[in-house]
């Protein structure tokens, strides 16, 4: 019986760790933690899912030393981060929602050189993302005004920019930053890119389809996620969801209610 003792508090032991192990969840789920929710950026158009955060080297498979893992990756031209991002249910944002997002909807915004990786800090070089707290927009993004300049598409012209601050521009407002055409297939050390999703057709094509597979753990921690998002936009996503025949209990979830 002593001897058996040890056995049963190793297994005991075993048990404890495996129940007390981060939550797994799907991806597509995981990746709602790093995207931000925000109006529509024209009359009558869908909830956008925002990136947080420009692109780092990690997330896009790049890091190989672990002090580089968030520094903004550089040097994709545009079909590769379009490619990148379509292979996650996800896209580069056309030219008007680029510049919705980044002046706040439209506000008139200056942002002083301790705001901002621009070239009065005289660095030289990105920094990680999500250093500069008082760059932040209203809504939480971070690094519109500088650090790396990034893709975007007019799909009217048919033209393509890398857009916004970098290390090597200026200070200036909003309405006034560097909109540098270029062509889809051009690199650049100072060109990196964030992206975004229409919310409706994300959460039905990436999200619905594991949410009844989840169980109380993992919907426990989703809720934790989204409750970073406000009220009343999650109320207004989880209406359109239902509107586009998504399950009652689906969408009472994502609302909030």
């Amino acid at each position: 019986m002593f001897r058996q003792a040890p056995i049963l508090l190793l297994l005991l032991g075993i048990g404890a760790c495996s129940r007390s192990e981060a939550v797994v969840l799907p991806d597509p789920i995981l990746r709602l933690e790093s995207l931000l929710l925000a109006p529509p950026a024209i009359p009558l158009g869908d909830w956008l899912l925002v990136g947080r955060y420009e692109v780092t080297r990690e997330e896009f498979g790049l890091a190989a030393d672990p002090r580089g893992a968030n520094l903004p990756v550089v040097m994709v031209s545009f079909e590769e981060a379009a490619s990148w991002s379509e292979e996650r249910g996800l896209r580069l944002p056309t030219f008007e929602e680029w510049q919705y997002l980044a002046s706040d909807s439209g506000t008139l915004t200056t942002m002083s050189a301790n705001s901002r990786n621009g070239l009065a800090l005289d660095l030289g070089h990105p920094l990680s993302v999500g250093v500069f707290e008082r760059g932040r927009t209203s809504l939480g993004a971070y690094d519109f005004y500088g650090n790396v300049r990034e893709w975007v598409h007019d799909p009217e012209a048919n033209r393509f920019y890398a857009c916004g601050g970098s290390y090597a521009s200026r200070d200036a407002s909003s309405f006034e930053w560097e909109q540098l055409q270029v062509e889809p297939s051009e690199r650049a050390a100072d060109v990196g890119f964030r992206y975004l999703a229409d919310a409706t057709a994300y959460f039905l094509n990436q999200v619905l389809p594991s949410w009844d597979q989840l169980d109380p753990e993992q919907r426990e921690q989703m809720e934790r996620i989204l409750s970073d998002w406000r009220e009343p936009s999650r109320m207004a996503l989880g209406l359109r969801l239902g509107m586009a025949g998504a399950p009652q209990d689906f969408c009472d979830f994502i609302s909030g209610s």
